[in-house]
């Protein structure tokens, strides 16, 4: 046999015993109410600011963070054990930098949310927390390129938010 073969059959028997050894993704969920839990339920949030949608990019997130921290344990209501909710309280924006001209710069994004964990069943509170996230963004004399500019720190302030949120319940326990 060739030593080219050879090499070719010892890889092979070591990507086959590599597979079988179980090394791969774990969710992380170990401890709290989200270990014992069959699943959380993400409900869409509610939006008492001014800017409409925000909720959805917000809700988009929260359920991406929590299928990727719970190994896709994100499910419907009527299966759910868990149930997080919540509220965009404010959102914002504010210049930060001028030009020389005095002319706004940059501004800053500023998103404000309640979240509540509860038990669907009995809609006992495991965890309530406020919690706000803010992203700068730069100026554009051209109206479509400041609003692109603008969802983009809305997308980045509402992944962090909901890093934050999983942060926030994984801890508490």
């Amino acid at each position: 046999m060739s030593t080219r073969r050879l090499l070719c059959r010892i890889g092979a028997a070591l990507l086959v015993v590599a597979a079988l050894s179980g090394c791969g993704y774990r969710p992380v969920v170990q401890h709290g109410p989200l270990a014992q839990a069959n699943g959380v339920n993400v409900v869409l949030f509610a939006n008492k600011s001014y800017r409409a949608g925000v909720e959805a990019v917000l809700g988009r997130h929260m359920i991406d963070e929590f299928a990727l921290r719970t190994g896709g344990r994100v499910l419907p209501a009527d299966r759910a054990d868990l149930e997080l909710t919540g509220t965009v309280v404010s959102y914002g924006t504010t210049p930060v930098s001028y030009t020389a001209a005095d002319a706004i710069k940059e501004y800053r994004a500023v998103l404000t949310v309640q979240a509540v964990l509860r038990e669907q069943r009995s809609q006992k509170v495991l965890w309530k927390g406020d919690l706000s996230e803010q992203q700068v963004y730069p100026v554009n004399a051209d109206i479509a390129l400041q609003q692109n500019a603008e969802d983009a720190a809305i997308d980045k302030v509402c992944r962090r938010l909901s890093e934050r949120v999983w942060q926030q319940i994984s801890q508490r326990f």
